[in-house]
């Protein structure tokens, strides 16, 4: 009983129901202009004179070519239908007020991080510095290879923190790893120091705790959702913060793929093995991250934290190169992708990525085929269990096209894999919370740290290729087993992948 009271009474069910009402009732209302004697040749006329206005817009536009094309199929398929659609949904769920908050937000990031002497002649740490962004010495960084390894690692520097405590987390998901970090998180709490959390509305809707807020607040925990879903006309799930960031006393921060669940640290397989990975950073780079996490508190809350406050000065002394950055899609510049385009460019032996999905634009699929045809050896690792099973149609769509240019494919066998690791000829890595797919790289905030000059790569080169000896190598011919209908399903689907 008390799981279909849950089921009944989840936000996403009822935002659900809300936007099916919406469809429905447009669909009513169209069905009765086109089919009305007196006007419905008008409103025909009307509508496919519009659609046309609309697609030359769309196509004249600079949004991604996929997303043109995920537009312009449904509005020349069912001009009235389509076009009604566009006008409702294309837009975004954050007006243009809040949108120069966040402009005049980053302005002040970029102030505080400005003036450092650039003294690495890298394209990328370039492109990085003109978007805002710094590279750090005298920072260290470390692997945690799972779940487990993580929360054991997390728990002892939580228990040690003495100032303050920052979380931003895309899914957080009671159980027993959230038990085991809110336990140590109220009593410190409790004792007079400073924890903020930033959790996503969608993410975490119907995971958390009831008055899972009230509670914390209760215990001296600020805590505010991200873009909370609202029932309104144009309903949107974009713009979601996808990032997994914690930082202590502005010493010691944690980002990665590994949210607050008990799926991340395998108490429980969903999918089978679930292989994840974090990184623990220490440091001068530690203050990118603190600065990260009070943007999005800045810009989800009325009050306006001063950003000096929580800068502490760190004695960790090491010639590692670590550049934490942020991206966005108020900006919209894609700053992740420019990144790994930089690097998948300049690779000359190998490029060993895993990600949860594989659902790329243009450039990204032009320029993994161009390195595996230059001798580049490019492996990348999928999951053998998928968790949504439509994406991952599309994931096996693209990962075909790119075997036939001779992309090694391989499939995780004991389960799911969602760590997002990137390392090229073990002298570059990128690490973070950003998947290989369209609303990673366009539609969330995510956040990724650039390694460089770090024992930490051959760490990472030792635990990507353990995962592909996990692994197994997917032919073309194994890639293309599926029946015809699934391989009409995924060309339909991957029409509008740039959707999913």
């Amino acid at each position: 009983m008390r799981r279909i009271v849950k089921i009944l009474t989840s936000k996403v069910l009822i935002l659900g129901l809300f936007l099916l009402i919406q469809l429905l009732f447009l669909g009513f209302i169209i069905d009765r202009l086109v089919n009305d004697e007196l006007i419905g040749i008008y409103i025909n006329m009307f509508f496919n004179i519009l659609s046309i206005l609309i697609v030359i817009h769309v196509v004249s536009s600079d949004m991604n070519p996929e997303y043109k094309i995920a537009w312009i199929i449904p509005i020349l398929a069912l001009p009235v239908f389509g076009t009604f659609f566009y006008l409702l949904y294309h837009q975004n769920n954050i007006t243009t007020k809040r949108k120069n908050k966040y402009y005049q937000i980053m302005a002040d990031r970029n102030n505080l991080l400005q003036g450092v002497p650039n003294e690495l002649d890298y394209r990328e740490i370039k492109y990085l510095n003109n978007n805002g962004w710094r590279y750090y010495r005298n920072s260290s960084i470390d692997l945690l290879p799972s779940g487990e390894a993580k929360i054991n690692a997390l728990i002892k520097d939580l228990e040690n923190a003495e100032e303050f405590i920052l979380m931003e987390y895309f899914i957080i998901s009671k159980g027993i790893m959230f038990d085991k970090i809110f336990d140590v998180l109220i009593r410190k709490a409790n004792a007079g120091l400073d924890v903020k959390i930033i959790y996503d509305d969608f993410g975490s809707a119907d995971r958390i705790p009831f008055n899972f807020r009230k509670k914390m607040q209760k215990e001296g925990i600020e805590i505010i959702p991200f873009n909370r879903m609202n029932i309104h006309l144009n309903f949107a799930m974009n713009y979601r913060t996808h990032r997994k960031i914690i930082v202590i006393d502005n010493k010691i921060a944690y980002t990665g793929g590994i949210n607050i669940g008990d799926e991340y640290a395998n108490y429980y397989q969903r999918f089978g093995h679930w292989h994840d990975a974090s990184v623990r950073i220490t440091g001068d780079a530690v203050w990118s991250f603190t600065l990260i996490f009070l943007e999005n508190w800045n810009f989800s809350t009325k009050d306006f934290l001063d950003y000096t406050k929580y800068y502490r000065k760190n004695n960790v002394v090491s010639n590692e190169v670590i550049a934490p950055f942020a991206d966005n899609p108020i900006e919209d510049r894609q700053i992740t992708k420019s990144a790994l385009l930089y690097l998948i460019n300049e690779a000359k032996e190998e490029i060993l990525i895993s990600s949860p999905y594989l659902i790329l634009d243009n450039e990204l699929v032009t320029a993994l085929k161009l390195a595996a045809k230059s001798g580049v050896d490019v492996k990348i690792v999928i999951p053998g269990i998928a968790d949504k099973k439509l994406v991952y149609l599309v994931s096996e769509s693209f990962a075909l096209d790119l075997a036939k240019a001779g992309v090694k494919i391989y499939k995780y066998i004991p389960g799911f894999i969602h760590s997002k690791l990137y390392l090229f000829d073990n002298k570059k890595a990128i690490v973070g919370t950003s998947n290989l797919d369209f609303r990673s790289l366009y539609l969330h905030f995510e956040n990724n740290v650039l390694i460089y000059n770090s024992p930490f790569l051959n760490e990472l080169r030792e635990f990507l290729i353990s995962t592909i000896n996990s692994s197994k190598l997917q032919s073309v011919e194994d890639l293309e087993k599926n029946s015809i209908i699934i391989r009409l399903l995924q060309s339909i689907l991957r029409g509008f992948s740039a959707t999913l």
